[in-house]
């Protein structure tokens, strides 16, 4: 390679670098506008907030109502949560076993017969954890909803 090549080869480098620099540094500027807007929204948000919430006593009150009904609904769902998911990976674990049991399987009619249980219980399984999940996010929804609806003021 002659010194003109490698020149060129250096420019070209030099050329790359320099324009990964200056998208590095517009991406940083934009990620720095955005963090500077998402801040100025969450004043905003709180300003607001404030605003409506009305006096101290009224701000207790409401504090008291949500730690004796909102956090033990809270806890509740998240228990949901939890024995949901555990229930589910326990059926993760089952399917699994029944998947390395169709490798094990000699004859074909028994390979069949356990690809065809397979494809059955993954099925169910899906259908269960579905409509868990809906039940679950429908008793989510409905509580942060009685929540909202308790401590908005009241429409006008």
């Amino acid at each position: 390679m002659s010194a003109a090549d490698k020149k060129k080869e250096n420019a070209a480098t030099s050329e790359t670098m320099s324009e990964l620099f200056h998208e590095a540094m517009r991406s940083y500027e934009k990620a720095l506008k955005s963090g500077i807007q998402l801040q100025e929204e969450s004043v905003n948000l709180w300003k607001d907030l404030l605003t409506k919430l009305g006096s101290a006593e009224e701000l207790q009150a409401k504090f008291e109502s949500m730690t004796s009904d909102a956090f033990p609904q809270a806890r509740k769902r998240m228990e949901e949560f939890v024995e949901t998911f555990n229930r589910t990976s326990n059926q993760t674990i089952d399917l699994f076993e029944k998947t390395l049991g169709v490798y094990k399987a000699t004859p074909v009619t028994d390979a069949q017969r356990r690809v065809q249980e397979l494809i059955e219980s993954s099925l169910t399984t899906l259908r269960v954890n579905v409509h868990s999940a809906l039940n679950t996010n429908a008793k989510i929804i409905d509580s942060w909803k009685e929540l909202v609806d308790r401590f908005s003021p009241p429409a006008k």
